[in-house]
């Protein structure tokens, strides 16, 4: 059996059509290019500092309103402090996987 460079994963043969719209330039849109981020991929790398910091605003004026609250103020500042670790954490195990090294306990 000799495969076509235009082979389809998806139905084991060459692609049904001459003109199979998810063929660009020898490459299959359905395969993501693991080489190249695709668009979405990008923009969400490009705005995930500002989400990041959108999230820890977030959860700044939390621990700024749990001061205010004696009755739920210990409990939300407990909550605050939980969130803040958790995403401090997710990030820098982000960052070390950029570089090469496993954040893993």
């Amino acid at each position: 059996m000799n495969l076509s460079p235009k082979a389809c994963p998806f139905v084991a043969r060459e692609c049904l059509q001459e003109g199979c719209l998810a063929w660009r330039q020898r490459a299959c849109r359905l395969i993501p290019d693991r080489n190249r981020p695709s668009a979405f991929e990008q923009e969400l790398m490009n705005v995930a500092p500002l989400m990041y910091r959108s999230l820890l605003d977030m959860v700044r004026i939390m621990e700024e309103t749990a001061q205010d609250c004696g009755k739920c103020g210990p409990e939300l500042f407990s909550f605050a402090q939980q969130l803040r670790a958790g995403l401090l954490d997710e990030l820098i195990s982000s960052e070390l996987a950029e570089v090469g090294i496993n954040a893993d306990k």
